[in-house]
C-alpha cells in the first residue's frame, strides 16, 4: 500500500473588527482634532472677522456716539458671534429710536441702521411738559414745538415711557383730522365735560364740543371770521357746540391797558 501524505492547511486569518481598525488611527485622529480646534479658535479671533466700530445711519435727533454706547458691541469680537438682537433692543430703548437693525459686513465689520420716531407735538400736565410722538411715547422732557395737548392726569414725564391716555389719543386724532382740512389749530384740550377745544393762530378759542362732526363745524369758522370783520380783535372764543346756532364770545376792556374784565356773547 502506498502511504498518503497529508495536505498542509494554511491558517485562516480572522478579519479585523472596525473598532480594532479605528484604534490604529486614534492618535492621528486626536492630533487632527487638536489642530482643527486651534485653527478654529484662531479663525474666530482673526481680525478679518472683527466687528470694528460700526457705522450709524438714519439718526438725526440721536447722536451716533449714544447709539454705539447703547449697542455695546465689542470692536475686537467676531461680528458673526455677536448677539445682534440684544444690541438692537438696547438701542431701541433710546426714547427717539423706533427700531434698530444690526447689519453685518463680510467678512467683518458692522453697521447700525436706526429709524427714529417723529415728534407729534407737546403734552402739558399740571406739573410737566414733554414732547411725544403719535404713539404717545415721551421723546424728551420739554417742548420742541408743534401742537400742544393739555392733559390733567399725568405727573412727571419719563423719557421712553408711553402715556396710554384715551383723551390724549382723541385730541391727537382730531388735530390730524383738522390739519388735513387745511385748518391750523393749536393748544388742544378737553373741558370739564370732555368736549374738545382748540385755539386758532390768533388766539381765539374754538369750542367744538362733540368731535363726531368736526369737518362740518370747521367749515363754519371761515364764514364767522369773515362776518366779524373789524370786531375780530375783540373776539375771545367761537362756540360751535351747537353748529346750527354758533355763538361768538367778545372781550370787553375798561381801557386799552387793562386785562379782560368781562365777556359778552353774540349769536350769529
Amino acid at each position: 500500500m502506498t502511504a498518503t501524505t497529508p495536505v498542509a492547511r494554511t491558517p485562516r486569518r480572522s478579519k479585523p473588527s472596525l473598532l480594532s481598525r479605528l484604534r490604529r488611527y486614534w492618535i492621528v485622529a486626536t492630533l487632527s482634532l487638536i489642530v482643527l480646534g486651534v485653527a478654529g479658535r484662531s479663525a474666530v479671533g482673526a481680525k478679518i472677522f472683527a466687528t470694528g466700530t460700526p457705522s450709524v445711519r438714519g439718526n438725526a435727533h440721536v447722536s451716533s456716539a449714544e447709539v454705539l454706547a447703547r449697542a455695546g458691541l465689542d470692536p475686537q469680537a467676531n461680528v458673526w458671534l455677536a448677539d445682534a438682537r440684544s444690541a438692537e433692543r438696547r438701542v431701541e430703548a433710546i426714547p427717539y429710536v423706533a427700531s434698530a437693525r444690526i447689519v453685518r459686513g463680510f467678512p467683518g465689520g458692522a453697521g447700525i441702521v436706526v429709524t427714529e420716531r417723529t415728534p407729534d407735538g407737546c403734552v402739558r400736565s399740571e406739573v410737566g411738559l414733554a414732547t411725544i410722538d403719535a404713539q404717545q411715547r415721551v421723546l424728551h422732557v420739554g417742548c420742541s414745538g408743534g401742537t400742544l395737548y393739555r392733559v390733567r392726569t399725568f405727573g412727571e414725564f419719563k423719557p421712553g415711557s408711553f402715556l396710554h391716555d384715551a383723551g390724549l389719543a382723541r385730541m391727537q386724532n382730531d388735530a390730524r383730522e383738522l390739519a388735513a382740512s387745511g385748518r391750523k389749530l393749536n393748544d388742544f384740550g378737553l373741558d370739564d365735560y370732555g368736549q374738545l377745544e382748540a385755539s386758532l393762530p390768533t388766539g381765539i378759542r374754538v369750542r367744538f364740543g362733540d368731535d363726531g362732526d368736526l369737518h362740518a363745524k370747521e367749515r363754519l369758522i371761515g364764514p364767522i371770521l369773515a362776518a366779524l370783520g373789524a370786531r375780530l380783535s375783540t373776539v375771545s372764543a367761537i362756540d360751535l357746540r351747537a353748529p346750527g346756532t354758533p355763538v361768538v364770545e367778545h372781550r370787553h376792556q375798561a381801557d386799552a391797558g387793562s386785562d379782560v374784565l368781562s365777556t359778552a356773547s353774540e349769536d350769529l
